[in-house]
């Protein structure tokens, strides 16, 4: 278990004392495939049965080895990208071979601190992992590449609500310490597998306190609104792989220390509590999202609105509740997880070649780039939640979970603001891909890799594999993902 971590600092350290730009991408490349090969048999080893370290400083479970096996994938696939990504800012002269380096030694750091986050069993520990997350996802976005003034902006403003928001869920950590003490005596526990066990003699109203510190906390994190001012300047300002990184694995990350605390809350507090308070997050999430995709005028800001709207929609899922809400929740942790990284990888490439982020100053991406045009369509039809596509799948599961505990009013509001979002994201794109493009609003040829190398045919391979992903997860869930995420179900104590 402990080679899961060591292997990203290893990569981060040798990433960052190699001054070759065209070499250090393939050796970063090389320590996603090496931690792949050595997390592979804990990850399976985790759905089977419970897996442990350090004396049970970290330990794995199902719903761990869900997470984790997500936060891999979208690294191998962001390392991937990268090496294209970043060779085509340094041919065109906006980066060096320093900043290439410290690229890729951050990315590998910002890797470990989300394998962190995943493997801890400690809740301390777990906070320390997700405020890492903070600083080094940070200097990616502004303050250790480009360091444009609206970057490092954005940078700023990230670490600062999010330092904010992370220091509640402190509190809310140190309140659920305290709860444990009054039961188990001076020592209390930080342990989830401890706490789990003695979670229904917890005093309620501290748990509630706790909880509450908690989903504010964690939630400023996981993007979900009204505490998300920093999301979507911090995701359109991010580097293409880094963004895709942030939307598709951090923001579950985040969201994976809620789910967490609503198992060991809800079996003293009961279900309603923390149900009705992850529904009026997810509502206002969804609702407040739906707004300003309809708006938008830049589609990097879209996404980075749409990534609000589906953590939305995840914090729905788990307010629901039950086995379907639940399941429907960590269904659509997947589908987003492969659907929004497409989207941030192809709008990096539409960047690159329209010199822009208006959406108005991009036209004819099907006409005059046939793959990377189709490619985008498909996410787009994915993450505006068309069917038969996978996004669509696990909204409706999520949807019947919902009509299931008979909450109306609630899944009246879902479907009204999923409805503005299948408009506005369809719309927006659908301007991007259609027509034809005019002279004017292609880049230069000098900043458009001309031709494909061996980094550009490896990222449109991890595209082409993500798009046929999403096509058919949204005609049928594998039986191993089936299998996993009823685990996970289970772990979180629903039955």
């Amino acid at each position: 278990m402990i080679a899961i971590l060591v292997i990203p600092i290893v990569t981060a350290i040798v990433c960052y004392n190699i001054w070759n730009p065209r070499v250090v991408g393939y050796v970063s490349l090389a320590g996603v495939v090496a931690l792949v090969v050595a997390a592979f048999p804990v990850i399976t080893a985790s759905l089977v049965s419970p897996v442990s370290a350090l004396n049970e400083a970290f330990s794995m479970d199902a719903l761990s080895g869900y997470v984790m096996s997500l936060v891999i994938f979208l690294s191998l696939a962001s390392a991937i990208y990268s090496i294209s990504y970043l060779e085509h800012e340094f041919e065109a002269g906006l980066t060096n071979p320093r900043g290439v380096r410290t690229y890729y030694g951050l990315l590998h750091l910002f890797i470990f601190t989300m394998l962190l986050v995943t493997m801890a069993n400690n809740l301390a520990i777990m906070w320390i992992g997700i405020e890492a997350t903070t600083i080094v996802s940070a200097l990616l976005i502004g303050l250790g590449f480009h360091k444009r003034p609206l970057a490092i902006e954005a940078a700023w403003k990230y670490i600062i609500l999010c330092t904010v928001g992370i220091t509640f869920a402190l509190l809310g950590t140190f309140i659920a310490y305290y709860a444990s003490t009054a039961i188990m005596g001076t020592e209390g526990a930080l342990n989830w597998t401890v706490l789990q066990g003695v979670a229904h003699k917890l005093n309620p109203a501290t748990m509630k306190l706790a909880f509450v510190f908690v989903l504010v906390g964690y939630g400023t994190k996981a993007g979900l609104a009204p505490v998300h001012n920093w999301l979507p300047d911090a995701h359109s300002q991010a580097p293409s792989p880094i963004s895709a990184l942030l939307s598709g694995i951090l923001l579950n990350t985040a969201f994976y220390g809620i789910m967490r605390f609503v198992s060991i809350v809800q079996p003293s507090t009961g279900s309603a509590f923390t149900g009705n308070l992850l529904i009026i997050f997810g509502l206002i999430s969804v609702g407040i999202s739906s707004i300003f995709i309809l708006v938008q005028d830049n589609y990097k800001r879209l996404l980075a609105y749409s990534s609000i709207e589906h953590m939305g929609i995840i914090s729905l899922g788990v307010g629901f509740g039950g086995p379907v809400g639940i399941y429907g929740a960590l269904l659509h942790i997947l589908n987003h997880a492969l659907s929004k990284p497409l989207m941030f990888f192809a709008s990096g490439k539409i960047q690159a070649r329209f010199g822009s982020t208006n959406i108005a100053n991009v036209r004819g991406v099907l006409t005059s780039m046939p793959l990377l045009g189709t490619l985008t369509f498909i996410g787009a039809l994915s993450l505006s939640g068309t069917p038969p596509f996978n996004i669509f799948v696990s909204e409706f599961t999520v949807l019947k979970a919902g009509v299931d505990r008979g909450l109306w009013f609630a899944v009246a509001l879902f479907l009204v603001f999923v409805v503005i979002v299948f408009y506005g994201v369809l719309s927006g794109f659908g301007k991007m891909l259609f027509g034809r493009p005019e002279e004017s609003t292609v880049a230069p040829s000098a900043h458009y890799p001309q031709g494909l190398n061996l980094g550009g045919v490896l990222a449109n391979g991890v595209m082409i594999v993500m798009a046929a992903s999403i096509i058919l997860l949204g005609f049928k869930v594998p039986a191993i993902i089936d299998t996993t995420i009823k685990a996970c179900v289970l772990v979180l104590g629903v039955k």
